[in-house]
């Protein structure tokens, strides 16, 4: 690596340091009165076991449980966890220093082996695309690791962020850890450990570990309470039964909003959302997802207006074909998206999508039936999203279906590229995958969600992970989020906030800009009012 990646991480490196040791101080001066028994949290986030393959327990051990080897401060930038340092002077072997005194919750302590472990055993076992780009992993000691990657990659420390960390005693006799639902499977080395899982009422409960390296947290015990809907949980929380709410990388509908301002006792926090709520994906190994002017007509024939007013109740923003939200680093303005169905049927008309048989609806240049199916989660949202999408392409007349699948179906489906068309949402930390600016859900050597096949796209990809520099990085994701509107591989439906409600009775709530306000700094920082 040049001289200026190494001043710059040099500089990046002490400014964490700096203040992770603020942050240790002020957990150490933590006092009895601002000691919080326990936070009740209502969610409507499902958990089915908790092994560690299942995605949403996965939102809590991530912020409760377990720990990195590095984590992100409120402003995005990365500061130590179970490495107080790290190194690399070419970003594609890296060094890092673990703390001396971590411990899993069992009391057994935590090592360079176990997080080797955990690098080349959960890829194994669980698969994930993101780790891929790892060669070999190395402990020479018991505080050292040293990661060797396959090519340099300046973006490397965002994939650390969603290391599930495990300890080797436990897991190295487990064959099958997606069927380990033992209470071992959740011992960790976090602020919190795990006390139990009642499926049948609904609670997950975790109790703050004392033995914590960098002190015991503020919260004492952390339940979380899942519900069916929305409605009952907002119930529960008016009626002063939750402390507060939390859905992973989103927030409550906005109708909400106005019992939340006639409640003393209700606060809300509007959290910037960095990633995209909701979008449309194109399959382009499928004919005529694959053709540019097809998928430009789709773009012309939603009303976006229309879907900012039904699913944001008039709070979020139409957005640019450039997909990236605004408000994000290094975000420039392309066109924005717009509704013009005459426009839309025009381009269709381009491309031989014709209504050969008479019928009303189009069909495909060869003259053959054409039905493109959009697929959808069976979440009330998705499903309204997905009919909002099937009347806007009849108008065009696309005979579109939807293909409503539950979540295994939906993300086989989805995995196995099995789809003309599908709607999901882009979380603010699957933003940051790979070299960031969306690619980990763009890249097919990743996610690669609309099977994007274009030699221009994946050399954009790699000069940002090997980019030395801010001025470089910020051209390189300029000239991204132009591919992206002039391809549209996927298109963003809505831009929006998200809402996060509390109880007044507590304050102290800080946002990670990833588990929200499951933040280290909420739970070592929340106090009574």
């Amino acid at each position: 690596m040049n001289k200026a990646i190494r001043i710059f991480l040099a500089a990046s490196f002490i400014f964490s340091v700096l203040i992770w040791a603020v942050a240790i101080a002020q957990s150490a001066t933590i006092d009895s009165s601002s000691v919080i028994d326990k936070l009740v949290i209502g969610t409507t986030d499902q958990v089915e076991d908790i092994n560690v393959n299942d995605g949403i327990f996965n939102t809590y051990r991530e912020a409760f449980l377990t720990k990195s080897l590095i984590r992100v401060d409120p402003s995005g930038d990365f500061v130590p966890s179970l490495a107080e340092s790290w190194e690399t002077d070419d970003a594609q072997k890296w060094v890092f220093h673990l703390v001396k005194n971590a411990t899993w919750h069992d009391g057994q302590p935590v090592t360079a082996e176990d997080i080797k472990f955990s690098l080349e055993y959960l890829p194994e076992k669980l698969g994930g695309s993101n780790w891929n780009i790892i060669k070999e992993v190395n402990a020479p000691d018991e505080r050292t690791l040293i990661i060797t990657l396959n090519s340099p990659d300046s973006n490397f420390l965002t994939n650390l962020l969603m290391l599930r960390t495990v300890p080797k005693h436990v897991f190295e006799s487990v064959e099958d850890p997606k069927r380990f639902n033992d209470p071992d499977s959740a011992i960790g080395c976090g602020p919190y450990k795990f006390l139990d899982f009642d499926p049948e009422a609904g609670l997950i409960r975790f109790q703050a570990y004392d033995s914590y390296f960098e002190g015991p947290p503020s919260v004492k015990e952390i339940d979380i309470r899942m519900f069916k809907n929305q409605e009952a949980m907002m119930m529960a929380l008016q009626k002063g039964e939750l402390d507060t709410v939390y859905i992973y990388s989103g927030g409550i509908s906005y109708y909400y909003v106005p019992d939340l301002l006639e409640n003393n006792d209700l606060e809300y926090i509007l959290i910037k959302n960095s990633g995209v709520p909701a979008a449309i994906w194109a399959n382009q190994n499928r004919t005529p997802f694959d053709d540019v002017r097809f998928r430009e007509a789709i773009g012309y024939a939603i009303n976006y207006e229309e879907l900012q007013n039904l699913f944001t109740a008039g709070y979020g923003r139409k957005p640019n074909a450039g997909f990236i939200p605004n408000g994000s680093l290094n975000y420039i303005e392309t066109r924005p998206l717009t509704y013009n169905a005459s426009l839309a049927a025009s381009i269709l008309n381009e491309t031989g999508l014709l209504d050969a048989e008479g019928d009303g609806m189009r069909n495909l240049a060869d003259g053959s039936e054409f039905q493109p199916k959009i697929l959808v989660r069976s979440d009330s949202d998705s499903v309204r999203l997905g009919e909002m999408l099937k009347k806007y392409m009849n108008a065009v007349r696309l005979d579109a279906q939807i293909d409503v699948a539950d979540s295994s179906g939906f993300w086989n489906a989805v995995d196995g590229k099995d789809y003309d068309l599908f709607v999901s949402r882009t979380t603010p930390w699957g933003m940051m995958m790979e070299a960031g600016y969306d690619t980990g859900y763009m890249d097919s050597r990743s996610n690669g969600w609309p099977a994007i096949n274009d030699a221009s796209f994946t050399e954009l990809v790699d000069d940002l992970l090997a980019s030395s520099s801010k001025d470089e990085t910020a051209r390189l994701a300029q000239a991204i989020q132009e591919y992206y509107a002039s391809e549209l591989p996927a298109i963003p439906l809505y831009w929006n906030d998200y809402v996060q409600p509390y109880n007044k009775k507590y304050e102290g709530y800080v946002v990670n800009p990833i588990h929200g306000i499951l933040s280290y700094e909420t739970f070592f920082g929340l106090h009574p009012a």
